[in-house]
């Protein structure tokens, strides 16, 4: 588990399997590179999986033999196409009601917005010294009407 921005804790390790199961599924229709890998997540899932995030992912796979790599040359650069082996499309089969479980929650995500919110909301906290009173009151205004209007959205809220 890693911290979050406030202290609580966020599930890393759970996203980063449905990461992992999300990018067998996706190497399971064909070989992919991994700015390919990147690109298809982001399109899939609404949000961006930096390569800082991705690489090591991939890393853990190879070692766990869920892909191989194959090397290429590319516009006069080595490029790196991962496939899934046969422990890999096993693994992912065992997992696809994880994969789609998480994909229906991703669905949901979207739908509502959240991925949107929370860029939004980075980008506020980013600048938020930079902003004027007049947009300090307009975000709060905002914030506390969101607040109510999610109110007792579900469980433990």
């Amino acid at each position: 588990m890693r911290h979050g921005m406030w202290g609580r804790t966020v599930p890393w390790g759970r996203v980063r399997g449905y990461v992992m199961l999300k990018i067998l599924d996706l190497l399971s229709r064909e070989p992919m590179h991994g700015y390919a890998i990147m690109k298809k997540l982001e399109e899939d899932l609404g949000f961006t999986l930096s390569p800082g995030m991705l690489y090591p992912v991939l890393r853990e796979m190879l070692e766990l033999g869920f892909v191989v790599t194959a090397g290429s040359e590319g516009g006069g650069r080595r490029v790196i196409t991962y496939e899934v082996t046969q422990h890999g499309r096993e693994f992912l089969e065992r997992h696809r009601g994880d994969l789609e479980l998480f994909e229906g929650k991703i669905r949901r995500v979207r739908y509502c917005k959240l991925t949107e919110l929370f860029t939004r909301l980075r980008y506020v906290l980013k600048n938020i010294d930079r902003l004027s009173d007049d947009d300090l009151e307009r975000l709060r205004r905002a914030v506390s009407s969101f607040l109510e209007e999610t109110r007792g959205l579900g469980a433990g809220t």
